[in-house]
């Protein structure tokens, strides 16, 4: 069973093409195998589409900007040291 935790809010998850709440979703992830589980994670970190026990599912992420402890945002490349 998925927890709370996993979903966050930065998903936006469809169920056979509507969109569902946290709850509906973990009340759902209670009748799936490990594996489906598994695949689920997965997806909510790279987002996508794909079917569990003949339902579709689409989940979309957002693009959050990472920021440092100092509150900046942080480019996703790293910085050269060369200057």
């Amino acid at each position: 069973m998925l927890s709370k935790q996993s979903i966050r809010k930065t998903h936006t998850i469809f169920y056979n093409g509507e969109l569902v709440e946290k709850d509906v979703i973990i009340e759902l992830s209670k009748d799936f195998s490990e594996m489906e589980i598994k695949r689920f994670k997965k997806m909510l970190q790279q987002g996508g589409s794909f079917k569990v026990k003949g339902n579709s599912f689409k989940i979309i992420r957002e693009n959050i900007q990472h920021r440092n402890n100092k509150g900046e945002i942080e480019s996703p490349y790293l910085k050269s040291t060369e200057e």
